[in-house]
């Protein structure tokens, strides 16, 4: 019993001896790696040095700085903010109001309310920037508090191991786009010609006949926007004949009215069209109410959140049962009472033949 003892003794003395061995090399080897040094790496960079922002809605310019592998957190501060002349630009460091979002907005919210509830009030500059990111935001500010032009700004970038100023950065603010797609020049302001965006067409169309069973080509179905007021946020949708007489929505036979959904890129699902959607006495327009911007994330994604709907019909030609649709897509900038008016060229058919 007492060489068993002994023998436990010796393991426990040498198990000891062993730990205190690893515990003193792996305290070398921490003595042997060196202190780590923050670094500024001189390749870091703007991949665009023009910022290109619109009046009357929200700017934000993401994923524009290289770091190259510096030291994070980097600090980023604008500075010299001036306009196209070298003069001081104050009005761009002025707080205004600003609505950010304090939890993510999902797409399946059931009021616009909602929606709102997501979102604070906080003052920010007009030019901003994300302190650790470097990310530009120009605020949403109309052409009476900041004119359309050039401005120019400094960004300053700094970690412990040192700074760098990035010079002669260019805000280039142009005119308001109420809506998308926009068919004025937001430079000049005078509208774009006919072949280059200066008349808006359906995003598109299928089986849609005249009189004479030719197809409707997609380019031959205009879409006009035209603000009716201020009281509300809504979208209105009519349809026209090509002597402006109006179509009745009833021939939209298939449309599924209760379930127009459009899909957003940036919530990545598909989201509800409008609320409290409502018909006319003689079923000509069709209305929604609408948050403002709509969609919700238009502002903030770089033009690619927009509305897409389509309004569907049937039609039976010589026996054979054709479906098929004309579709718009839009954004709506300018808060207000806006109607989307849809006008063929020629005739279109939808009886049964």
């Amino acid at each position: 019993m007492q060489k068993k003892n002994s023998w436990d003794l010796g393991r426990l003395y040498a198990a000891a001896a062993l730990f205190a061995t690893l515990l003193g090399a792996t305290g070398c080897y921490k003595d042997l790696l060196p202190d780590e040094q923050d670094h500024l790496s001189n390749n870091m960079n703007y991949t665009t040095e023009n910022f290109v922002a619109v009046l009357g809605k929200t700017n934000v310019f993401i994923n524009v700085f290289n770091a190259d592998y510096s030291t994070q957190p980097l600090t980023f501060t604008l500075e010299n903010i001036r306009t196209g002349d070298k003069q001081p630009a104050p009005i761009l460091r002025q707080q205004i109001d600003t609505r950010q979002w304090k939890t993510w907005y999902s797409g399946f919210e059931k009021t616009i309310d909602e929606i709102m509830s997501k979102t604070f009030v906080t003052k920010r500059p007009i030019l901003d920037i994300r302190e650790n990111s470097g990310e530009i935001i120009f605020w949403n500010v109309d052409s009476n508090t900041v004119a359309y032009g050039k401005y120019f700004f400094d960004v300053r970038v700094k970690n412990k191991a040192g700074e760098r100023v990035f010079t002669n950065l260019t805000l280039d603010v142009r005119r308001p786009h109420p809506y998308e797609p926009y068919t004025i020049d937001d430079i000049t302001g005078i509208q774009k010609p006919l072949a280059s965006g200066g008349l808006v067409k359906a995003h598109d169309a299928r089986n849609v006949r005249d009189y004479m069973q030719r197809l409707l080509p997609k380019d031959s179905i205009d879409v006009f926007f035209v603000k009716t007021g201020t009281a509300k946020n809504t979208v209105s949708v009519r349809f026209f004949n090509p002597d402006s007489t109006v179509i009745p929505l009833t021939v939209f036979d298939m449309q599924r009215w209760d379930s127009l959904y459009y899909y957003s890129p940036q919530a990545a699902t598909r989201v509800k069209f409008g609320f409290n959607q409502r018909f006319d006495a003689d079923s000509t327009i069709v209305t929604w109410d609408i948050p403002s911007p709509f969609p919700v994330l238009t502002d903030v994604s770089g033009g690619l959140d927009m509305a897409q709907i389509g309004f569907d019909f049937k039609r039976v030609n010589f026996g054979r049962q054709e479906a098929g649709y004309v579709m718009v897509r839009f954004a709506i900038q300018e808060p207000g009472e806006w109607t989307v008016a849809v006008k063929f060229r020629q005739k279109p058919k939808f009886e049964d033949d």
